[in-house]
């Protein structure tokens, strides 16, 4: 009974369906102005007629890659080209991911030259310079993108663009969200105070006991439930756009480095085995941490103030270590301020391939477990202490 109040007393409130529909809008418009461009030098396509173009042709090569099938891709399309800022001007997603995997054009200092002397001849003799001036490298050369020889035959190829955006997608709605949720959860505690409430909701024993958790309870739910369905039908969406074909694809498909993820590790199984997981831990750590801080401010506006700082504090940490260049000066105080970023909501609600395997997997967990703690315990005390001053 207590748990259902405290939903219908959340689920009140505009500004939780005002960020859900923003996200939502939001995300749509991010899978909009994502949707890639294909030039092949007679026409282009745009939106969904080179999504179609690019399922068409990669159909024809889905299953597990070979240097035969590299050579046949090139020699059928043609290298891709690129600008001075690494746009691509000319190719699909077939070339394009030969060109930029198993050529030499991976290496920094190879690209200006070469797009320079492309744009300086016309379409037919740029085919016979990119012959003459990029290397296919095989599947089993070290010099490769992939850099491993295992991937000569573990490397299953299907079209996988469509997924690689998906993570920019979430991104941006994991930002929307989390501020939403924020904005939601940060008077949960400190609201009694502001209203010296609190006295007559700890008279009763369900005050004292099962309300504080009670709350919690339904902020968790209306956080990661609202977070799912955003997810879920970008997710859905994503798939019947750009195909679930995709999933089966190798990571490595999708734009992951071959350093950061398991040989073997699908585009499906790390959205159902890696991120899933990860994004349930951030927005219990993003719940917990905001009940807790809530639970030891007088004011709402200061729970608000400090449960929004912690949770971009991944952001500014990034800004203070790279832009503004603390890097160059301590090694140490940056590594220190940067440590407690890959346990916060922001940086685990985020998609992200470093996540794979090794410590880009357990360490965040285990720092987001230690803040879920430390989110409980800030909420016993702060409830008991507010008790004592009631």
């Amino acid at each position: 009974m207590l748990l259902k109040i405290e939903l219908e007393k959340l689920c009140r409130k505009p500004v939780l369906w005002t960020g859900f529909l923003i996200s939502m809008l939001a995300g749509l418009y991010f899978i909009g102005t994502m949707m890639p461009v294909v030039d092949t030098g007679e026409e282009v396509f745009r939106g969904m007629d080179a999504v179609r173009y690019n399922r068409s042709i990669t159909a024809e090569y889905e299953g597990f890659l070979t240097d035969r099938k590299a050579e046949e891709i090139i020699a059928r399309y043609g290298f891709s080209r690129y600008n001075d800022e690494g746009g691509c001007i000319y190719g699909n997603y077939l070339n394009r991911f030969i060109t930029e995997n198993m050529t030499d054009y991976r290496y920094g200092e190879n690209k200006k030259s070469e797009n320079r002397k492309r744009e300086n001849i016309n379409s037919e003799n740029t085919n016979n310079e990119n012959r003459n001036s990029i290397v296919i490298y095989s599947l089993r050369d070290e010099n490769s993108g992939f850099g491993r020889a295992s991937y000569a035959d573990r490397l299953y190829f299907s079209y996988a663009e469509g997924w690689k955006n998906l993570m920019e997608v979430l991104m941006g709605i994991a930002i929307l969200w989390g501020i939403t949720m924020a904005v939601v959860l940060s008077p949960m505690y400190s609201c009694d105070r502001s209203l010296k409430t609190e006295p007559v909701i700890r008279s009763s024993a369900e005050g004292r006991r099962k309300m504080p958790f009670m709350r919690l309870l339904a902020g968790w739910i209306i956080a990661l439930g609202g977070f799912l369905l955003l997810g879920g039908f970008l997710f859905l969406l994503n798939g019947f756009i750009y195909g679930f074909e995709g999933l089966r694809a190798n990571l490595l498909c999708a734009g992951a480095a071959p350093y950061l993820c398991p040989d073997s590790l699908t585009t499906g199984q790390f959205w159902a085995s890696v991120y899933l997981p990860r994004a349930v831990l951030g927005v219990t750590v993003l719940v917990c941490m905001t009940a807790g801080i809530s639970a030891v401010c007088s004011w709402p506006l200061t729970s608000l103030c400090v449960s929004a700082i912690l949770f971009v504090y991944p952001v500014i940490s990034r800004i203070l270590v790279f832009k503004l260049g603390i890097i160059s000066f301590s090694r140490l105080f940056a590594r220190i301020l940067m440590l407690p970023s890959g346990g916060m909501p922001l940086y685990l609600m985020i998609p992200s391939f470093d996540a794979g395997v090794g410590a880009g997997r357990i360490f965040p967990e285990i720092a987001g477990a230690v803040l879920c703690l430390a989110g409980l315990c800030m909420l016993w005390r702060g409830w008991c202490r507010n008790g004592k001053k009631g």
